[in-house]
């Protein structure tokens, strides 16, 4: 047999494999393509931070949030958290929030504290509806700390807005616009669980087979195009 007949029939077999999967990621390029990343992220509708002089005297020093501390912490940070000047001690597996003039402790925030947060925000067209205390990770908070406190609003892309109790910043914004991207971005690294590792051996294998199949293409067009032109000249 001819290697072109060969290579013609292995380029059929290849489509018939590999052909669902070419579309997937051809149609995921371009959807992810054309949303807006921030539109995506959700930073469109929050509030731009704005950088904080900090002129207040310290009452509660550094020495005295040591001595506090019932961790041994390897940062600390003098910080705002809601127009507050606070403390920020942390180590690789604990982190505490003090209020610099008062010394009292802020962290862990309770649900009040996480809605006045994720309300300062968020500046869309929607309000507060409703708020829970989220502890099994999902696919909208896959690489967070858990728990998160889940605010959702009830503007129209359906925002949810993710604040730590630990440290009282808001961690992770979801609107429809990022679940729909979020969504091509499964099919397109084909991780349907994780959604996160584009290193994995399915991905390759699929991969190593579109080329082959592009590649198979490749030659058939010059072979049958290009050569048998060349040929009959």
């Amino acid at each position: 047999m001819k290697p072109h007949i060969v290579i013609r029939k292995f380029h059929r077999w290849l489509g018939l494999l590999i052909g669902v999967q070419v579309v997937l990621w051809l149609a995921g390029g371009l959807v992810m393509s054309f949303f807006d990343i921030d539109q995506v992220r959700g930073s469109h509708n929050s509030v731009k931070v704005q950088p904080v002089a900090i002129e207040q005297k310290v009452s509660f020093d550094s020495s005295k949030l040591i001595a506090s501390l019932p961790f041994t912490a390897t940062k600390i940070e003098l910080t705002h958290w809601q127009d507050r000047l606070v403390w920020r001690a942390s180590n690789k597996q604990q982190v505490q929030i003090v209020d610099a003039q008062s010394g009292d402790v802020l962290s862990p925030f309770n649900q009040v504290s996480a809605e006045l947060v994720a309300n300062r925000d968020f500046s869309g067209n929607g309000q507060l509806v409703a708020s829970q205390l989220i502890e099994q990770s999902s696919y909208e908070i896959r690489g967070r700390e858990l728990p998160l406190w889940q605010m959702q609003f009830d503007d129209a892309d359906n925002t949810r807005i993710y604040v730590s109790p630990a440290t009282g910043e808001v961690v992770a914004r979801r609107n429809d616009t990022w679940r729909l991207f979020d969504f091509f971005w499964m099919l397109h690294i084909m991780d349907y669980q994780e959604r996160d590792d584009f290193n994995h051996p399915l991905l390759i294998i699929a991969a190593l087979l579109g080329l082959l199949f592009s590649l198979t293409g490749v030659y058939l067009v010059v072979k049958t195009v290009f050569l048998k032109r060349k040929l009959n000249v």
